[in-house]
């Protein structure tokens, strides 16, 4: 028996010398990406730039190499203190006196990192602005302690209760395969009765100053700052998705104005009135006046309005846009309503383009499951949480961008342009027998055809096609090539 033990215990000794042997290998793999992230877009450039910088002492890059592994490391900065496994060069008074810097500039360092990476990878991109779109939302960040600056109570519409906290109000960009957030700010609450933790006096003409009255500043107002100030960066991206809540008659003029296609979900319950056919209606009203599509279809009504811009009761502006009513597949009995302002867009590719807006979510989930969003320290200063929000972006850039050049071919290299050609040709079949099926159902709904004359017509065109255009064809929808 005292063998059998002496054995198990061996054998547990050996499983968890393996399991720390791997765990220290992985943590020194994402260290080194780490390193090449900061050296291939000159990380610590940026940030010294953006105004954290230091004249002696301890080097920035080695405070925010730490700060930024930690989400690598299974013990906060605090517990490796407290035992006694933190051994790095600098005390942690450093460190907070790194994030809580008034003179670094975070959202500007954010920008400016996901500028790089967005030229990177546009360079994987082949069809211009088509899938590029910028994405707005905002998400709750619940907080404890009641002594920090501007911490507020807010109701979150996730679970319908007052918390807490504050809202990281987010712009990013998108090319339906990976995200990146460009332009973020801390909301909290305009009302004085709900702000809990007192503001500090700073001078309004500060970078400090500027930062708390955007804190302080209508979601709705900074949507429209932001879309420009990521124009005026260089965005080429002219598609905005943001959800019901930001879907104000002000905020998609004042988007429209700046050069954006504005696509977003409305309220079924909405009070705002369009002007239909010379008269006023809501969406509700306009849904059940209008001839609906029958049968299992993607969109059920599609119709333009005039969506009326109103201020204390006049009319300034009226704006042409498409509404586009979808059903609601967790309840039969309701409807989805989106708004284009490109009238000329098709309903399918409206669908396509609003069905991206679901990436911000995820960007949001992955930083608060695994990036420690706004979890990594416990501070009072409002730079501070400002830092932990910019840094935990930072690691999902550079997740995101791993991420992407370890699964798209593109990146590669050489080999992905053996396919090229082929790929091209079977997109060029696929459009063709696309325009066929449509010729094929205009004969026989439009002139009446029957089945088996169009089957000949199909036939013989097929047959009098080149060889490798009817292979082609052949290999894109699996058809038999028949003689004429």
């Amino acid at each position: 028996m005292k063998k059998k033990g002496t054995e198990n215990i061996e054998s547990q000794e050996k499983t968890n010398a393996s399991e720390q042997m791997e765990n220290a290998s992985d943590e020194a793999e994402c260290m080194s990406a780490t390193e090449r992230f900061f050296k291939r877009f000159h990380v610590v450039k940026i940030l010294s730039e953006c105004g954290a910088y230091k004249e002696k002492g301890v080097p920035v890059y080695a405070i925010m190499m730490f700060v930024f592994n930690l989400m690598f490391s299974r013990m906060s900065m605090y517990y490796q203190i407290k035992l006694g496994s933190f051994g790095e060069k600098f005390s942690k008074n450093a460190v907070y006196r790194f994030l809580q810097n008034r003179n670094t500039n975070w959202q500007r360092f954010i920008l400016r990192l996901s500028l790089a990476v967005i030229r990177h990878l546009q360079t994987l991109a082949d069809d211009g602005e088509g899938r590029q779109a910028l994405i707005i939302d905002d998400t709750p960040l619940q907080k404890c302690g009641k002594a920090m600056e501007l911490v507020s109570r807010y109701f979150n519409h996730v679970n319908m209760k007052t918390e807490l906290g504050y809202r990281i109000l987010t712009l990013a960009w998108t090319d339906g395969v990976t995200t990146v957030p460009l332009l973020y700010t801390i909301l909290a609450s305009s009302d004085d009765s709900l702000v809990v933790g007192k503001p500090r006096e700073t001078d309004g003409r500060t970078l400090a100053g500027r930062i708390r009255k955007m804190a302080r500043t209508k979601a709705t107002e900074l949507t429209v700052m932001f879309v420009k100030q990521a124009f005026a960066a260089g965005i080429k991206a002219r598609t905005v998705l943001f959800d019901s809540r930001f879907a104000a008659p002000q905020v998609i003029s004042g988007l429209k104005k700046a050069g954006a296609t504005v696509i977003a979900r409305l309220k079924t319950n909405s009070k705002q009135y369009y002007e239909y056919d010379g008269r006023m209606m809501n969406i509700k009203v306009l849904c059940k006046s209008c001839n609906k599509r029958r049968g299992k279809s993607q969109w059920k009504l599609s119709v333009v309005v005039n969506l009326l811009v109103k201020k204390n009761g006049r009319i300034l502006e009226r704006i042409p846009v498409k509404l586009v009513f979808i059903p609601n597949r967790a309840r039969r009995n309701e409807w989805i309503c989106i708004l284009s302002t490109d009238t000329g867009m098709g309903e399918a590719e409206i669908i396509r383009q609003y069905g991206k807006r679901w990436e911000i979510e995820v960007l949001f989930k992955c930083c608060k499951t695994y990036l420690k969003f706004g979890k990594d320290f416990h501070c009072t200063s409002f730079e501070a949480q400002n830092a932990q929000i910019a840094i935990a972006f930072a690691r999902s850039i550079m997740i995101a961008l791993e991420k992407r050049e370890s699964e798209d071919e593109r990146s590669f290299g050489g080999m992905f342009l053996m396919f090229c050609q082929e790929m091209e040709d079977l997109s060029l079949a696929k459009a063709m027998i696309r325009v066929m099926e449509l010729f094929r159902e205009g004969m026989k709904t439009i002139l009446g055809i029957p089945e088996e004359s169009i089957a000949k017509l199909e036939a013989y065109v097929m047959g009098n096609l080149p060889g490798y255009m009817s292979r082609a064809l052949a290999r894109a929808n699996k058809i038999q090539i028949m003689p004429a």
